[in-house]
């Protein structure tokens, strides 16, 4: 094969000619082992130049695409590649300059901002091979607040004047060129808290005080930005999803969460497109944070309990939510939350492990945790099934109750390094560093590296020991590194963990820190410290291994290998056999296959609770009061339905099997003997009614057939009288406008006084809690 240094490599390039197979078996014969020992000794030295090391912290990496990024040091300034990461260079009217933030416009990436200390920045449009400096002098937006528009180019909002303080803003700041020196509109609004894109290019904004609401404007054309209140006080909490805008309100002593639903309500900036959410024990919540999470195909929400010791250590319990993002139900109780982060982690679509604390109700300084999983977005859980035997083949033992259990997110956060680990680019593969046993081993030293193929079941050890993690090229290459202790090796795959190799990629021992890569790029990069304690960075190459750009005949068809939400889901991905590059992200959903209906597609409804048997099956009991059979709003002959205790879990496709649908029924229609029964009732006391709805006529003579006939004559009268009204209201469309507007009053008065009517990384929301940062991306 030909080896190759990178071309933007500064040594000499060192080539070995191409050998076919048949030769080389030929060579292998006549050459003995002494001089396939040389030869295996050149291709190893040859191998170790495809590593380069830099004095670089990196506080941030951010990429424009595969090839170009940017890495931000705290002391030196920013770096620059244009090869996936392998090569670095310092801006140099950067250097030594402290560098906060990197911007790119979300729709053509390639347009970006820089931003250092003093105010000082930086803008480019060629994905800074050139660069426009400015200085802070007339800059007031604080940068941690500015969102590029989701799908107008150039165009950023954000918020300045902003006092520290207070953590609070007096101004509202927006641009339609995020490339002018110090060019943006300005508009005055007292202590703004956070101002956010809304879903129609609407500008979102709440105030220290609650006030939420919107504005519209034509930005583009300098138009005013005028505020429209939706809730004026009391909302402490905005979260916005790609479906759903989630609103935490308090209300007296108590908090409630609104919801609107974008798919039904695009715009979702009215008030009356806001649900109030309704949850098992009620629509108001207990004095206790929240935080919205990752799991479509429907909306869930963690409730947050905390410790006496710390408010961001303890755990929650997660609600999971029908279609419409308003109706929950209870999905796993007291799941771990540290750092205000939640060990909730998204494999798939309807897939998610969650590490679960047994020992909620008495731990004081470790946590008992176990690991579940869930196949059906949270209806059911599971624990994962442990290997059989270790990475020596040796049988892996364990008493008790048994299974794997491996880190989250929180784990990652308290500094382990590691966490468990799937992404879609790499579709059905997760990593994590875990150990069989009971419950999970906070020391990191007893723990193993584990990986699963088919979207966690089945589980195979791939290290000993724990590790961190990448999968580089949409997962073409597989990087482990040790996080205990100190290495100057990687382990590598190039057919996801069936066969592994050792790499030294450093001379002198490092300490790691995480290891990452682009999107698409062949290179990884491993960052950690010396034995000094000074940072590097150390950038691999793995190009010369990946010989040819993949074809159709190096994907295969993966399916899932259970029904996921209802379907069988076929997806497009790498042959582990083939040893090609993906030059684009191909692995991609076929198609779905619904399956027959059984227990794993149902859950429990509101006011019902779950009894769960041995064998998977399970009933649902009413808990709460029992809903009115028909509903106290119910129009005559239109179709409603009664619960049987159980509803199909949002997003799920089954069909046909088991059927726990809800019963269809009409709403009754008043007949005329009904609606005379009444009457007539009212105006003698004496009456009463048979099963056939006969009226026995009051005592006294001859006197009911009069009244009865006056009676009759009233009704008719009353019916002529409706008959006209209804007609001329929708005839004459001043008459109608006006009567649509008294009804949109009683609605809106109506949602005042109770609910409101109408319909990708978590923010946590603490109740009486002004230090918090509502949208500060914590979770």
């Amino acid at each position: 094969q030909t080896w190759t240094h990178h071309p933007h490599h500064h040594q000499p390039r060192i080539l070995i000619s191409t050998i076919s197979i048949t030769r080389l078996h030929i060579m292998r014969r006549r050459l003995g082992l002494f001089h396939l020992f040389f030869a295996s000794l050149l291709v190893c030295l040859i191998s170790a130049q495809q590593y380069k090391t830099y004095d670089i912290e990196v506080a941030s990496l951010d990429w424009s695409d595969s090839n170009v990024g940017f890495i931000l040091d705290p002391t030196r300034g920013a770096f620059r590649t244009i090869n996936s990461g392998y090569d670095w260079t310092l801006l140099s009217n950067t250097s030594n300059v402290r560098m906060s933030r990197v911007i790119m416009d979300n729709v053509q990436r390639k347009s970006l901002m820089l931003f250092g200390s003093g105010g000082q920045r930086w803008a480019s449009n060629d994905a800074g091979a050139t660069l426009q400096y400015f200085s802070g002098n007339n800059f007031a937006v604080d940068v941690n607040t500015i969102r590029p528009h989701p799908r107008t180019s150039r165009l950023w909002l954000g918020m300045a004047d902003c006092n520290t303080a207070t953590s609070t803003c007096e101004t509202i700041a927006t641009s339609q060129n995020m490339f002018a020196s110090s060019t943006y509109n300005k508009v005055s609004y007292s202590r703004l808290r956070r101002v956010e894109w809304g879903p129609q290019g609407d500008i979102l904004y709440l105030t220290a005080e609650g006030e939420y609401g919107y504005m519209r404007s034509n930005i583009s054309s300098g138009g005013d930005l005028s505020p429209v209140p939706i809730f004026p006080r009391n909302v402490f909490g905005l979260q916005i999803t790609d479906r759903y805008i989630v609103i935490g309100y308090v209300s007296g002593t108590k908090a409630e969460i609104y919801v609107t639903n974008l798919n039904f309500h695009p715009s979702g900036v009215i008030a009356e497109f806001y649900f109030e959410a309704s949850f098992p024990f009620g629509q108001d919540l207990p004095n206790l944070g929240y935080a919205t999470l990752d799991s479509d195909p429907s909306l869930s929400l963690f409730l947050g309990h905390s410790s006496s010791a710390s408010r961001d250590n303890g755990w929650g319990n997660m609600y999971m939510s029908d279609d419409d993002g308003i109706e929950f139900t209870l999905s796993m109780e007291h799941i771990n939350l540290q750092f205000y982060y939640v060990d909730w982690m998204r494999i798939l679509d309807g897939v998610h492990i969650a590490n679960n604390v047994t020992n909620y109700d008495q731990y004081s300084s470790r946590k008992d945790l176990r690991s579940y999983i869930t196949w059906d977005n949270g209806g059911r859980w599971s624990t994962l099934t442990p290997p059989e035997k270790d990475i020596n083949g040796k049988p892996i033992t364990c008493t008790g109750s048994c299974g794997l259990h491996l880190h989250g997110i929180t784990a990652y956060v308290g500094g382990l390094s590691t966490y468990t680990y799937a992404t879609d680019s790499v579709v059905g593969i997760v990593m994590g560093v875990g150990n069989v046993g009971e419950t999970l081993q906070n020391d990191i030293s007893l723990c193993n590296t584990y990986m699963s193929r088919d979207a966690g079941q089945p589980w195979k050890q791939v290290m000993q020991g724990g590790s961190t993690y990448e999968f580089a090229n949409y997962g073409a290459i597989l990087v482990m590194v040790t996080t205990t202790g100190q290495t100057a090796f990687i382990l590598y795959s190039l057919d996801e963990g069936e066969t592994l190799h050792t790499f030294q990629f450093t001379e002198n021992s490092m300490s790691i820190q995480n290891v990452m890569s682009s999107p698409g790029g062949k290179s990884v990069l491993i960052m950690g410290e010396d034995t000094s304690g000074s940072n590097k960075l150390v950038t691999v190459d793995f190009s010369s291994l990946l010989t040819y750009e993949c074809s159709d005949n190096d994907y295969e068809d993966w399916f899932t290998p259970q029904c996921i939400l209802g379907a069988k889901t076929k997806y497009l991905r790498r042959k582990i056999s083939s040893k090609c590059y993906n030059f684009v992200h191909l692995e991609r959903i076929e198609s779905r296959q619904p399956c027959p209906c059984t227990y794993d597609d149902w859950e429990c409804d509101v006011a019902y609770e779950t009894t769960n048997f041995p064998n998977g099956t399970f009933t649902c009991t009413l808990s709460g009061i029992v809903p009115p059979d028909p509903p106290e709003h119910c129009p005559p002959g239109k179709p409603y339905y009664v619960s049987k205790g159980y509803r199909k879990i949002a997003g799920d496709l089954c069909q046909g099997g088991l059927n726990f649908d809800a019963i269809k029924k009409t709403c009754p229609i008043a007949s005329s003997t009904s609606a005379s029964f009444t009457m007539t009732s009212s105006a003698s006391s004496s009456s009463s009614s048979t099963s056939g709805g006969d009226v026995n006529p009051p005592s006294g003579g001859g006197g009911g057939g009069g009244s009865g006939a006056v009676i009759a004559v009233v009704i008719i009268l009353i019916v002529v009288f409706i008959i006209v009204g209804v007609v001329v209201v929708y005839k004459v469309d001043s008459v109608r406008s006006r009567v649509m507007g008294v009804i949109d009053r009683i609605r809106a008065a109506g949602s005042r006084n109770g609910r409101h009517t109408g319909d990708y990384s978590h923010s946590f929301n603490l109740l009486a809690d002004d230090d918090t940062d509502d949208g500060g991306g914590a979770l």
